[in-house]
C-alpha cells in the first residue's frame, strides 16, 4: 500500500531535508519515490536532481492539501519535506501523511521546539483516528556524551515514539549534499557508519510505524 512520509520539525537545522533525501534514496532501491519540498528554502532539490530522484516543489498548503492524495496513487512512497516552522503548510502535511518522522538534535531548544510539533501530531491524530504514526529520533549526536544521554531520558516520555536509532554527527553526512551523494554512495570509512545508522533508522522506524505493526 501506498504511503506519505512526512519529515516534520519547526525547527530549522534538525536535518529534515538530509533525513528525507536519504530516506528517498533508501525507499527508492525497490520502490517508486517521490520527494514534495514543501520547505521555502528548497535546499534538497539540486541534491535530488544529482541522484535523479524526483521531485516537485509543492509549498501553497491548499496546493498541498489537494495534490498529495494524487501523488500517492502514483508511487509506492511520497516523501515530504517539511517547513521549518509550525505553519498552515505543516498542519496539512500532517492531516495528509501515514508515517511522520520528527528529527531532533540532542540540545534543551531543540526538544523544546520539538515539543510543539508533537502537539500538532496529536491534534491531527484526534481528526484522523490515530493517524498520522509518528516518532522521534535524536539527530546529529555527539557519541557517549551526557547531553544525549539527558535526551534520551527527556524524550523517553514524550507522546511519541523515541527510536532507539541514533544518527550521529559526522562529517560524511554534513559533505554529502555538496558531493551530490547520499552516504550509501560514498567510500569513507565514516560515510560506511553513517550509511548503517540510517539503515538502522529507517528499519526500525518502518518496524514501529507501519500500518500492519501499529498497535
Amino acid at each position: 500500500m501506498s504511503k506519505i512520509i512526512a519529515i516534520a520539525n519547526q525547527k530549522g537545522g534538525t536535518g529534515k531535508t538530509t533525513t528525507s533525501v536519504h530516506l528517498a534514496y533508501w525507499l527508492s532501491q525497490q520502490n517508486r519515490v517521490l520527494v514534495v519540498d514543501a520547505d521555502a528554502q528548497q535546499s534538497g532539490t539540486t541534491w535530488l536532481e544529482y541522484l535523479h530522484l524526483p521531485c516537485e516543489i509543492i509549498n501553497d498548503p491548499d496546493e498541498l492539501f489537494d495534490r498529495l492524495p494524487q501523488l500517492k496513487e502514483q508511487y509506492d512512497f511520497v516523501v515530504v519535506d517539511g517547513p521549518a516552522s509550525l505553519s498552515e503548510t505543516t498542519r496539512v502535511i500532517l492531516t495528509r501523511a501515514d508515517l511522520t518522522l520528527v528529527p531532533c538534535k540532542p540540545a534543551g531548544l531543540d526538544m523544546h521546539s520539538s515539543n510543539r510539533v508533537i502537539r500538532l501530531i496529536r491534534q491531527a491524530r484526534d481528526l484522523r483516528g490515530g493517524l498520522p504514526h509518528a516518532a522521534l529520533f535524536l539527530n546529529q549526536a555527539k557519541r557517549g556524551t551526557v547531553l544525549l544521554r539527558e535526551a534520551r531520558a527527556a524524550l523517553a516520555d514524550s507522546e511519541i515514539t523515541l527510536l532507539d536509532a541514533v544518527i550521529y554527527d559526522r562529517q560524511a553526512i554534513t559533505d554529502a549534499p555538496s558531493q551530490g551523494q547520499v552516504v550509501w554512495q560514498m567510500s569513507s570509512a565514516a560515510a560506511k557508519q553513517a550509511a548503517t545508522e540510517f539503515t538502522q533508522l529507517f528499519e526500525e522506524a518502518w518496524e514501529k510505524l507501519s500500518d500492519d505493526r501499529a498497535e
